[in-house]
């Protein structure tokens, strides 16, 4: 009997996903027909223990039917996996890259390369992949329903789609958060925590001192997810706590500027 499953039912299966599985897929549909060849080859792949043989298997795989049709995202998103879990950050986000260009909105993706990024310490990155993230989840919310979709029904879907998702959009600001704090240049750590405030909805803005010197404040926009409603009031609550504590550290950094 025929039958499909999401990629991200693929990593699941393969019990290798870099990061923690949080939802349902955002990004393309790869089906996999149950007893193909490429049901074989990630059944076998799952089961190597052996790092180098898992590595051969999955070139195999790559090499072969992993390069028919949209099989590229399964190759690809199978080498992200193992080089994370071989701690080799710059091979999985070479793979990451390789994979956004086949699938420009694959949430899981964008978790693993800020997971991968901020592994090696690379603020910049994690912010970029970050802003990524959030591309993806705008294009999703505004993707208008497919054809035959009842409107309401793609609205349903995409609701709890993100509701599903919730954890992983939580593990991502977090993640974007340490690493804007932890850049050691503290021009480059506001800047960062800047486009984090972005990265939540937020809006900073100087404004003038008595001292006639900029400081920086906040003027929260707080937008509605399309197609999904209102953010929870639990969830703004914790945006309105991530961006106050980022203004925080500007201010304090403005002031520490002013009295050196």
């Amino acid at each position: 009997m025929r039958w499909t499953r999401l990629l991200s039912g693929v990593l699941l299966l393969l019990g290798c996903s870099a990061c923690p599985m949080f939802g349902q897929q955002i990004g393309k549909f790869v089906p996999i027909q149950a007893g193909s060849e490429v049901d074989h080859a990630l059944t076998e792949i799952s089961a190597a223990t052996d790092p180098a043989q898992k590595l051969a298997l999955i070139d195999k795989f790559a090499a072969g039917p992993g390069s028919e049709g949209d099989n590229p995202i399964l190759a690809d998103g199978l080498y992200v996996d193992y080089y994370i879990a071989q701690k080799n950050y710059d091979k999985a986000l070479e793979y990451g890259d390789k994979l956004f260009a086949l699938d420009a909105d694959n949430f899981q993706n964008a978790m693993n390369m800020i997971r991968a990024a901020a592994e090696k310490g690379d603020s910049e990155r994690v912010v970029g992949y970050g802003e990524k993230a959030q591309g993806i989840l705008k294009r999703y919310r505004e993707a208008p329903a497919p054809a035959g979709t009842q409107p309401q029904v793609w609205d349903d879907q995409k609701a709890k789609t993100l509701e599903s998702n919730k954890d992983g959009i939580a593990y991502i600001q977090q993640l974007v958060y340490n690493a804007a704090l932890r850049a050691k240049d503290a021009g480059k750590r506001a800047g960062l925590l800047t486009r984090f405030a972005h990265f939540l909805g937020f809006t900073l803005r100087e404004s003038g001192s008595r001292r006639g010197r900029n400081i920086l404040s906040a003027g929260a926009e707080r937008a509605k997810d399309a197609g999904s409603g209102e953010r929870s009031s639990g969830e703004r609550s914790e945006q309105f706590g991530h961006v106050a504590a980022a203004i925080r550290l500007l201010l304090r950094q403005d002031r520490s500027t002013r009295e050196s």
